[in-house]
């Protein structure tokens, strides 16, 4: 059969199966769904270091270590953060007088990346089985080998865990088609899509619910109130982590003139290596060509880019910068210097600005070309000036005197853990959050009389559920019958 009608056709069958499975699920009580998802986080990070090596060889993109704590991230770390919560069921807002009844999605589609592949799988399989919803992935082609099998993993630790069969499957031969077909199916309850652009437009063009994300391009300012070594090490570690794919990675350092002489030298001590004019104009060609990123230097080492690049650089060598001058970046002009731009890699854009309102102009230039909604990183004494240079820039989440590649997404401030970052209205995004499980589940709400008890008569708590075929409604009907004697007795 010609491949495309064969992965038309695998896209149908995966559907009807994960439908089967999310009417399953759904019966489930929301504890054990909980505890079979902590099974599956795990054995999942057991196997963090396998499936690392595996994307690395498989893609060519990152480095091992980092994928390795990206997966314990999408796997264990996701897990122990909604574990004493289970999600869904019934809830009493008792002050509302409102009673909450949680509803799974149903049949959600996964979209992965290859920057990140293994990664992504676990935490929306993780996302799914948290909230009793069957998922069905398509994975990006370039990491379709190390994707697959941690599927297929992931499914038969839920199904042995307790988890209906068909929780978690994957289209094997992924085509345009057949991915435009598991998104648009009458099946297909949600979208979560992560990867380019394009796709993420094509998920919420589908007809169906979507949450996607929008491309990062982080500035980081830093003031002279600053701790100026630790803004060095934070930066560089952050460009460094994974050579540079999370889209909340360091983009552009801008620097309080009075304190830029002394935060470059603190770079360099970090493995910053500074170019001359000669060589940026000989980086940009190489990492621009025809204005566009090069895709041979994303996720790639230093002495992978400096080779592309035709640069001689010492092997400690952590972060590669190129400086341009705020004038380049007049956000009156409309142009975008390349450095300016998402770089996906281990190169850093770096300018002297005038105070804080020079480092919002840059930004906001910067959000010309990418990150609307995404990402900001600035480094200051003044808590007044953290919360001005947020407020003034179309940036939905700022992280303030730490690395932003980690603190976006939840390592080392309160945000919420996520793999996902919601732009907002700003990046033509459907949420402005991190997403979390709770994005996976709707809520009916039953709302009585402001000041009347929810019940016209008493209710035996211990009563036989009338006789009928739905188990779900039956379910329901013994927990339903459990709040209310409690909020008579409350009464």
């Amino acid at each position: 059969m010609d491949r495309d009608l064969q992965a038309l056709q695998d896209s149908r069958d995966l559907m009807r199966r994960a439908r089967a499975a999310a009417d399953a699920f759904r019966r489930i009580a929301p504890a054990q769904a909980m505890a079979i998802a902590g099974t599956v986080a795990k054995a999942a990070a057991g196997r963090a270091r396998h499936y690392a090596e595996w994307a690395v060889r498989e893609t060519g993109f990152g480095k091992v270590e980092d994928k390795i704590d990206k997966n314990l991230t999408g796997s264990i770390r996701i897990y122990e953060a909604y574990c004493d919560s289970p999600i869904g069921g019934i809830r009493q807002d008792r002050d509302r007088n409102i009673v909450e009844i949680g509803r799974p999605a149903g049949v959600i589609v996964g979209l992965s990346n290859s920057t990140s592949p293994v990664g992504t799988v676990y935490f929306k399989a993780m996302l799914a089985l948290m909230t009793r919803n069957a998922i069905v992935f398509s994975p990006h082609p370039a990491a379709l080998a190390c994707t697959a099998d941690a599927t297929r993993f992931l499914e038969k630790t839920a199904r042995l865990a307790g988890a209906p069969p068909d929780a978690i499957q994957i289209l094997a031969e992924p085509t345009l088609k057949a991915t435009n077909a598991l998104m648009q199916s009458d099946d297909t309850d949600l979208v979560i899509a992560t990867g380019g652009a394009a796709m993420v437009r094509a998920a919420y063009s589908s007809g169906n619910p979507a949450l996607g994300v929008g491309p990062g391009n982080t500035p980081v300012y830093v003031d002279r109130s600053a701790d100026l070594a630790s803004a060095a090490e934070k930066i560089v570690t952050g460009k460094e982590y994974d050579y540079g794919t999370p889209c909340s990675a360091p983009s552009v350092v801008l620097a309080d003139r009075p304190v830029a002489r002394e935060l470059r030298g603190l770079l360099e001590q970090q493995g910053a290596w500074f170019c001359s004019d000669e060589e940026l104009a000989t980086l940009e060609a190489a990492a621009f060509p025809g204005g566009r990123l090069n895709p041979a230097i994303i996720g790639q080492p230093v002495g992978r880019v400096a080779q592309i690049a035709g640069l001689s650089l010492p092997p400690e060598t952590r972060a590669i910068v190129g400086l341009f001058e705020d004038a380049a970046a007049d956000q009156d002009s409309g142009s975008v210097p390349p450095m300016a731009r998402e770089k996906l890699s281990v190169l850093l854009g770096a300018s002297a600005v005038d105070g804080v309102e020079g480092a919002i102009a840059i930004a906001r230039c910067m959000l010309r070309s990418a990150g609307s909604g995404h990402t900001a990183a600035i480094f200051t004494g003044d808590p007044e000036q953290a919360v001005l240079f947020g407020a003034a820039l179309d940036y939905y989440r700022i992280v303030v005197n730490g690395d932003p590649t980690n603190g976006a997404v939840g390592r080392g401030t309160a945000l919420p853990v996520t793999f996902t970052i919601g732009t907002g209205f700003a990046g033509k995004s459907s949420i402005d959050h991190n997403l979390g499980p709770e994005d996976l589940i709707d809520w009916k709400r039953v709302a009585f009389p402001v000041g009347e008890t929810p019940a016209a008569k008493p209710v035996d708590a211990q009563a036989e559920p009338a006789r009928g075929t739905d188990a779900t409604v039956q379910a329901l009907k013994e927990e339903i019958r459990r709040i209310v004697a409690e909020e008579l007795a409350r009464n």
